[in-house]
């Protein structure tokens, strides 16, 4: 695993998540969503209404997951499909940060 040292914030998404993470989708904080959109194949609002299938890398774990990454009507980024099978596997809890960064070469996001 390569990554900028110190790694770009532009191409990192954090959220500390809560109970309605874990129970339900969780929701991607909206201005650093859109700034890994950038560099994102097909990462525009319209191709995301749809859904849109990438992969979550966890070097640590050796696992990949593929999560659907959707932007509902009223502009809200969250992780759909794919989303339970990773917050499990992860046991993933309320108040843990979960930090993506944006693998622009790959296409793919990697847990950090």
């Amino acid at each position: 695993m390569i990554l900028e040292d110190p790694p770009n914030p532009a191409k990192i998404i954090s959220k500390q998540l809560t109970k309605t993470d874990l129970v339900r989708n969780v929701k991607l904080p909206k201005k650093q969503t859109e700034s890994v959109l950038t560099m994102m194949t097909g990462g525009t609002t319209e191709n995301l209404q749809n859904g849109k299938e990438v992969k979550v890398l966890d070097y640590i774990e050796g696992n990949e997951y593929t999560v659907v990454l959707r932007c509902t009507e009223n502009g809200k980024y969250h992780f759909g499909d794919g989303w339970s099978t990773m917050k499990h596997s992860l046991k993933l809890q309320e108040g843990e940060i979960l930090s993506l960064y944006w693998d622009y070469k790959n296409q793919q996001f990697i847990i950090i």
